[in-house]
């Protein structure tokens, strides 16, 4: 056989199969998805990076409730091969009688209606804009159903 032709040899060892390490909400399918429900009741919550990560935070509160997302320098570091553009999805449900309000952290910003009424559920789509010494995020929200 002539080199760098059409005929080639098998490869030694083909890939087979491939499963990712970790399963996070944006690195995953549907059907493998994995979600982590955090559920908070206070009227004043700091939530943390595997919150967030976990992709499924409740509240329940007879009042007004603030969740600050975690600090991008906390948050940034924790997403699998970060990078400009990065993204992850995450979901707020409000179960009780207030609101929740999603806030956030130190680096980051929330663009867009950021409160959850009582009985609705709001997308937020958080995408790394800087990584490094100093790291950000903007946390988007998409859009809310009722439920």
């Amino acid at each position: 056989m002539a080199s760098g032709g059409i005929n080639q040899t098998a490869t030694p060892h083909p890939v087979v199969d491939f499963v990712p390490q970790k399963q996070y909400p944006s690195f995953s399918t549907i059907v493998n998805e994995v979600i982590t429900i955090a559920a908070y009741t206070g009227t004043a919550t700091t939530l943390t990076y595997s919150d967030v990560l976990g992709g499924f935070i409740t509240s329940s509160n007879g009042s007004a409730q603030t969740l600050t997302l975690p600090t991008a320098a906390l948050l940034v570091p924790q997403i699998e091969g970060a990078q400009v553009g990065s993204a992850i999805r995450f979901f707020v449900k409000e179960l009780g009688a207030g609101t929740a309000t999603v806030a956030a952290g130190t680096g980051g910003t929330v663009t867009g209606t950021a409160t959850v009424a009582t009985g609705q559920i709001k997308e937020f789509l958080l995408i790394v804009t800087s990584i490094g010494d100093t790291p950000t995020y903007t946390a988007y929200s998409l859009g809310t159903s009722t439920f």
